[in-house]
């Protein structure tokens, strides 16, 4: 500690932190639970719902949200809440027994910034359990292998994923990869509309890193990509939109998280609903009678609903070349998908038709 406050790295207040975590003691286990640093609406909030309802007494259960996130207020309505960042919630991540997200990201895995050296010891064994952000059907090993995140636990959904989690080169054994079904699950419900909504997954050779604020960065020639030129023509295509007036139908655009910030971009006309974060996903599967994604793991939830899917997959050698985090795995799209695969705008345009 003398070593620490002498170099000048750290804070009287980080310091102070530590010995406090050192120090402190819970009568009951306490175990942090999340999503986004700034969004709920996944597996980390089911789990946090049943924690709550199930086990009020066992487990001391906590949620991780920033606090101007538009979930905060939701979530505190179930249970006690601790705002990203805050001391609280760097005190609690120090003592706590578990941590368990459905997003393997540094800023839930090493949520001190700068700090990080100077609690190193006292995270270096937490257990942190990885509930998913969805059900893998490619190879994600280069991102999410043993050697890189180390968890304590893998939750798997499906046989031939938890399979694949012990054939490919993730280094994990039986015991750190469980065979559970995602949380997020127990919860989805049908109330289907005239909806068709289209949500794509993010393209990471699109951008940079995050910031300070954990915001993705886009790079130079965002907007004259293949990827956003691509949904752009098809939110704009005019067949597309005779077709859904004709027939009644609404068309939605999800964008991915990531892209949030460059809804712009994409252009869409004022007859697409942009749903920009105010409805849940959970809703959106419920009410939407067809989406149509590309690589996207939401297909899993909307297939659990026995509703029809479209796999747009324009780009797929660019996507599966390593511009991505991953690359193929034992999923074949038009062998085990639960609909239509297309490669361009016409045809993508007539399937849904």
């Amino acid at each position: 500690i003398r070593e620490v406050r002498d170099s000048g790295d750290f804070s009287e207040d980080d310091i102070l932190l530590r010995e406090k975590a050192r120090k402190f003691k819970s009568r009951r286990p306490i175990w942090l639970i999340s999503d986004r640093y700034d969004l709920a609406d996944d597996n980390g909030e089911a789990f946090f719902l049943f924690l709550q309802k199930h086990h009020p007494y066992a487990v001391k259960s906590y949620f991780v949200l920033a606090e101007g996130s538009r979930d905060y207020q939701r979530m505190n309505e179930i249970g006690p809440v601790v705002s990203y960042g805050s001391q609280e919630h760097k005190l609690l991540y120090l003592t706590a027994q578990c941590v368990v997200s459905s997003h393997a990201d540094k800023y839930v895995t090493q949520p001190f910034e700068q700090q990080n050296a100077l609690y190193k010891d006292l995270v270096a064994q937490k257990p942190f359990v990885f509930l998913q952000h969805g059900v893998i059907k490619d190879d994600m090993s280069g991102w999410l292998n043993r050697y890189n995140k180390n968890f304590y636990g893998f939750i798997t959904t499906t046989k031939p994923e938890y399979a694949s989690l012990l054939q490919c080169k993730y280094f994990y054994t039986e015991n750190e990869v469980w065979l559970t079904g995602l949380p997020r699950h127990d919860r989805l419900y049908n109330a289907p509309e005239k909806l068709i909504t289209i949500m794509p997954t993010w393209r990471r050779h699109l951008l940079s890193g995050q910031n300070q604020d954990n915001h993705w960065i886009a790079l130079p020639g965002l907007e004259t990509s293949n990827y956003v030129s691509f949904y752009r023509a098809l939110l704009n295509d005019p067949t597309l939109h005779s077709a859904a007036l004709k027939y009644g139908y609404t068309i939605a655009f999800k964008p991915h998280p990531a892209f949030m910030d460059y809804l712009s971009a994409f252009s869409a006309p004022e007859s697409i609903s942009v749903l920009d974060g105010q409805m849940s996903y959970r809703d959106i599967f419920a009410k939407s009678s067809l989406i149509l994604t590309d690589y996207s793991s939401v297909a899993f939830d909307f297939a659990y609903l026995r509703k029809p899917i479209i796999y747009c997959q324009s780009d797929k050698e660019e996507f599966f070349s390593g511009e991505h985090i991953y690359s193929r795995g034992y999923f074949d799209y038009e062998r085990d998908g639960f609909g239509e695969v297309t490669c361009d705008l016409q045809e993508t345009v007539q399937q849904i038709i």
